[in-house]
């Protein structure tokens, strides 16, 4: 009679164990189809399947994105799977786990990707029209509105992990009478030829953003006055070597501005680069000038 009790209570348990846990996928897939920000969908599956299976790390990646979920890749058996909806190739899920993968996680991690892949679709379709809207058309960087976001994750992060930033502004030197005197399309050829120079010198985890006009300005991270002025001197390199930028003799100044750690609106924080830009005009331009 004990054991039957026992058994019963058993039975319970496992149905309620069972029953959570169709609660808590449920929960998930509710989640990831109302999340259109993919790197918060990530998150949220990332979290998932790290607590369900004890994975190590997780990193997705489709065409020139790449996502470190989270943890990294260590010397670790790994897992790669590739995504796909209704034929589209969205990118591929590579897991890392120290104890490896048995046939058991696999097969759970197929259940987990059927929640994710319509949710993921989704939200990679949202992020390419967002990126369209918040990149500047002629050059390919982005636009002020997305440059008014990155400086104010980069405050958050400053503010929370002490990372320094820096706020360059650079302006062509000469591309004004090259504008008026060769024409609006000579002039665009060369804003899009100095803005490719611009990125391609530039650290992988710096930003550069169309100001407007020809005015760039660039988010250094964790930055100060010495490697501000490296990168100003690879980007003054770079257009000596593009055949445009040399033919017409387009030069670059620049003003540089320390984000304060103290709280400090954006269009403060732009105005001291801008003043510092003013200096290196004045003083002879082709330079780089830092705000006090």
């Amino acid at each position: 009679m004990v054991t039957i009790e026992l058994q019963k209570e058993q039975n319970t348990v496992q149905v309620l164990a069972c029953s959570e846990t169709f609660q808590k996928r449920g929960k998930l897939a509710e989640q990831l189809q109302t999340t259109l920000d993919i790197e918060q969908l990530l998150a949220l599956y990332g979290k998932e399947v790290q607590q369900t299976l004890q994975i190590s790390s997780l990193t997705f990646a489709a065409d020139e994105l790449v996502f470190a979920v989270f943890g990294y890749v260590e010397q670790q058996p790994q897992h790669s799977a590739a995504i796909y909806a209704d034929g589209e190739y969205l990118g591929q899920l590579v897991y890392s786990k120290a104890s490896g993968f048995s046939a058991n996680d696999i097969k759970k991690l197929n259940q987990y990707h059927q929640k994710l892949i319509f949710p993921l679709r989704n939200a990679m379709r949202y992020a390419r029209v967002r990126r369209q809207a918040m990149h500047d058309h002629m050059t390919g960087v982005g636009n002020r509105l997305l440059m008014e976001e990155a400086i104010v994750r980069a405050k958050a992060s400053q503010a929370r992990f002490d990372i320094p930033y820096l706020i360059v502004i650079l302006d062509l030197d000469g591309f004004k009478a090259v504008n008026d005197n060769a024409g609006h399309l000579v002039g665009d050829r060369i804003l899009q030829r100095f803005a490719r120079t611009a990125k391609a010198q530039l650290r992988g985890y710096d930003e550069i953003f169309r100001y407007g006009g020809d005015e760039f300005v660039l988010l250094l991270k964790d930055a100060d006055e010495k490697s501000a002025s490296q990168v100003f001197e690879r980007i003054q390199l770079g257009m000596k070597h593009d055949s445009m930028l040399a033919e017409y003799n387009i030069g670059c100044s620049a003003g540089a501005a320390l984000m304060s750690n103290k709280p400090e609106e954006e269009q403060v924080l732009l105005n001291r680069a801008d003043t510092a830009l003013y200096e290196a005009k004045l003083s002879g331009k082709n330079k780089i000038c830092f705000a006090n």
